[in-house]
């Protein structure tokens, strides 16, 4: 009998290991408190949960800097940067409340939390692609893509569990081990400004701006040749998407919002649904949404994006120079 119980107790080691490393050291930053998520300037080895680190980082401030003007969707909209933004609005109080793969789901949550709290949102600058309209609760993984549980209402027990059996992925904890022995796993060089929740990426605008053919040769891979007939996404607004975005239709209302939706302009260049349009334009008038998918003067330059997912500053700047002309 004893035997046994030594063999079981060797065989728990590891697992115990493994847990005193995921307490000690909390990869995912979400077991303790930290005033600032991401370094100031140089490299993030390992992803996070923006969503999480939005939210939190957003508690940790807003006493201080009272945000009235928010930046909401998924990592596109950290292109929108806080002083282009600034010169088209009366605010000196931005924040960028963004997440990974953000949804329309984490959109109207983070509205409905501002709204909760009393906290009136004075602008508001959302930007959306098709992918963001699909997903209505709250999926994925917790250590990347759950929302907040102020937000989604799941227990705070339940999401630090998530984010455990995250780190017990053989996979993960394969490539932790190499971080931790040569502190590189999410290689991108990033600039990060806590107090307004914005990540800018410098190197990278240096690198193009002193050898654009330098820095996009080892990237042409990843920019697959389009079709240049026009596609469309299929429609994706349905009955619960409707709910959420008139939801935020009325806070936005209540609040007396200035606000603009923003389509992403996708290196894919498939078109928003037409039929998806029309909703958006009904609810929130045509005046207030912008569509910039397709084929067009944008998504025809690969130059407008570091790869096939993110288009640069020098884009979201453009289109904001627009969509506010007519203000």
């Amino acid at each position: 009998m004893q035997k046994i119980f030594f063999k079981l107790f060797l065989a728990t080691i590891p697992i115990l290991l493994i847990l005193l490393i995921y307490i000690c050291r909390d990869p995912f930053k979400v077991i303790y408190h930290y005033n600032s998520f991401l370094p100031k300037e140089g490299v993030q080895n390992i992803q996070l949960n923006m969503d999480y680190v939005s939210t939190e980082t957003f508690l940790n401030n807003y006493n201080e800097y009272k945000y009235d003007s928010y930046i909401f969707g998924n990592s596109r909209s950290l292109n929108y940067h806080v002083s282009d933004w600034q010169t088209h609005i009366n605010s000196k109080h931005c924040y960028h409340f963004e997440a990974n793969a953000e949804s329309l789901y984490g959109i109207e949550k983070k509205f409905q939390f501002l709204n909760n709290k009393g906290i009136k949102i004075k602008n508001a600058l959302i930007i959306i692609d098709q992918s963001t309209c699909k997903v209505v609760e709250n999926n994925g993984s917790a250590n990347l893509f759950k929302k907040h549980p102020l937000l989604s209402g799941q227990s705070n027990f339940d999401f630090q569990l998530e984010c455990l059996k995250s780190f017990f992925d053989l996979n993960f904890i394969v490539a932790y081990i190499k971080t931790v022995r040569h502190n590189k796993l999410y290689d991108e060089s990033i600039q990060y400004d806590a107090s307004i929740n914005e990540i800018s990426l410098p190197k990278q605008e240096a690198q193009i701006a002193n050898d654009r053919d330098a820095f996009y040769k080892p990237r042409m891979k990843v920019f697959k040749k389009r079709d240049s007939i026009q596609k469309y996404s299929l429609q994706t607004i349905k009955e619960e998407q409707l709910k959420l975005f008139i939801n935020i239709k009325k806070i936005l209302d209540a609040d007396s919002t200035i606000y603009r939706i923003v389509i992403n302009p996708l290196y894919d260049q498939y078109k928003f649904d037409t039929t998806d349009l029309k909703v958006l334009y009904k609810i929130f008038g045509q005046s207030n949404v912008y569509d910039y998918s397709g084929i067009n003067e944008i998504t025809n330059n690969i130059y407008n994006y570091y790869e096939n997912s993110h288009y640069r500053p020098i884009v979201a700047k453009k289109i904001m120079d627009s969509i506010y002309s007519n203000k």
